[in-house]
């Protein structure tokens, strides 16, 4: 019997021996890096060239490459591309890397390229980017040439934007409209789940053709409101908030564990006015609304300073913005009297607001400047993928909106939102049209040099500043919040942050 209870202690024993050391073992593994990031809306798709807009195009960033890219000193540099040249000014000549991966194991091929050049051309967002483009050449296993309609001198920084993403021709023939939630490219970061939109996971790749990203996994997440994003960052639920509430931003910068990055854009935010519909089809009245808004007021209330009054719609930060369009100053009488002039009685309309507290708060600042001046204006709030497409539609009188550069061009400014070539979905969404702002803009794409084409920039805006289509606002900067333990985050003023190299480091 004794014998029998030493044998079972023995036993014990061992076992809790293992146990102990499988324990240290499992406690002295690597711990998973998982980034969590959150913005306010969820994209309406993954499919890189069918929207432009920020939600969807900051989530594809990390997923896709494109063929170029802007260095940090705003230089076109390649990316998927080994090297590119023109051969003349309407043969450009594009020599593809080898061994990159997409992230199901195929290598990149240029057939990948030629499929997603074709496919660019076919959907509306994406084919303002590339329409330049009369034929495609496949010149070798590696090379191909674009042979333009014309001259273009935005066609580089558009091969870099990431409406023109490269895919995997047979995954996304194979998907077809399934890759706006199951997308898949060459990027640092692999798709895992959709979640709705509303939580979206991705791990390293570990064949990503510039090394694998420092951390395991990012998890990029839509939370709608902001103090809710807010108090997600405060506890560590989340890691990075971006575009934080201009109100907030004290907040971040008097908690020890959090950093706030504020600093400027190359965005506008704009309202929209449909000059089809009445009363925006009375250029007298377009052009009143401009006096009877306070815009030093919207800067210094809505966002605590962090930003000041626009004056035309192409960012101070984006090649072709001209300082001698003089903007309109704060004068409710001078709006009355354009009213009185425009002949338009009992004005009266609604306007668009997607769901985002700041931009709410911006209308009603817009919509108390109005009543002054005697115009009833109705605010609606819609969820953001229903604003998009009631927009597109033509469905609005007016909408309060931002657009970004996203290539710091004023190009991708210009020709989307303005041209009549782009009325609806592709941008202009004032349905705006005008021969001479047209020929401007036409003129400026089509010209290689510089200073040319910056006095047609100049002029197109200028027509803009007599026409009044769109009535800019501001030109804001972007918070964003981070936890101190974030490493390597990189901020880009066209607000589509690239996160490959984020790492994460405990902080004593």
């Amino acid at each position: 019997m004794k014998k029998k209870l030493i044998t079972i202690l023995s036993l014990a024993l061992f076992i809790f021996g293992c146990s102990s050391k499988d324990g240290e073992k499992k406690s002295n593994a690597p711990k998973e890096k998982v980034v969590i990031v959150s913005q306010g809306s969820k994209p309406k798709s993954l499919d890189p060239n069918m929207y432009n807009e920020i939600p969807a195009l900051a989530v594809t960033e990390q997923i896709f490459n494109t063929l170029l890219r802007i260095d940090d000193k705003g230089n076109v540099v390649p990316e998927l591309a080994e090297s590119y040249e023109y051969a003349s000014p309407t043969e450009l000549i594009i020599k593809i890397k080898k061994n990159v991966k997409f992230h199901n194991g195929d290598t990149m091929t240029v057939n990948d390229v030629v499929f997603s050049l074709n496919r660019m051309l076919e959907k509306p967002a994406s084919r303002i980017m590339v329409e330049i483009i009369d034929k495609i050449e496949i010149l070798d296993d590696s090379t191909i040439k674009l042979t333009l309609k014309n001259s273009s001198a935005p066609l580089l920084f558009s091969l870099a934007h990431p409406l023109t993403a490269i895919l995997n021709e047979k995954d996304t023939k194979a998907k077809n409209d399934m890759i706006a939630t199951e997308p898949m490219g060459t990027g640092p970061y692999k798709f895992v789940s959709w979640g709705d939109g509303e939580k979206i996971e991705f791990v390293a790749f570990d064949d990503y053709f510039e090394g694998r990203p420092k951390i395991d996994k990012l998890i990029i997440r839509a939370i709608t409101e902001n103090s809710s994003r807010l108090a997600a960052l405060e506890t560590g639920e989340i890691d990075i908030a971006y575009s934080v509430a201009p109100v907030d931003t004290g907040v971040i910068e008097n908690n020890k564990n959090l950093e706030l990055i504020s600093a400027p854009t190359t965005s506008t935010e704009y309202m929209t006015l449909n000059t089809t519909k009445a009363p925006f089809n009375n250029k007298d009245f377009r052009v009143a609304l401009n006096y009877a808004l306070d815009k030093q007021s919207m800067a210094d209330s809505v966002f605590m300073g962090k930003a000041k009054p626009a004056t035309t719609i192409v960012n101070p930060n984006v090649f072709g913005y001209s300082s001698e369009v003089p903007g309109f100053e704060y004068n409710p009488e001078k709006a009355k009297e354009l009213i009185k002039k425009s002949g338009v009685t009992n004005p009266n309309f609604k306007l668009y607001v997607n769901d985002n507290a700041v931009r709410l708060q911006l209308a009603q600042i817009v919509q108390a400047n109005f009543k002054e001046v005697g115009i009833d204006m109705e605010i609606e709030t819609l969820e953001w993928g229903a604003y998009l497409q009631r927009t597109a539609q033509g469905e609005h009188t007016a909408f309060i909106g931002g657009w970004v550069s996203g290539t710091s061009d004023a190009d991708i400014v210009l020709y989307p939102l303005l041209h009549s070539s782009s009325h609806g979905g592709a941008g202009n969404r004032a349905f705006y049209t005008n021969k001479d702002f047209d020929k401007e803009v036409e003129i400026a794409r089509t010209t290689s040099d510089p200073e040319v084409r910056k006095a047609h920039y100049k002029n197109a805006q200028m027509i803009l500043q007599e026409e009044s289509p769109l009535i800019v606002l501001l030109y804001k900067n972007e918070n964003i919040g981070i936890n101190k333990r974030i490493k390597g985050f990189k901020y880009d003023p066209t607000t589509m942050h690239n996160l490959y190299n984020l790492d994460i480091v405990e902080v004593k």
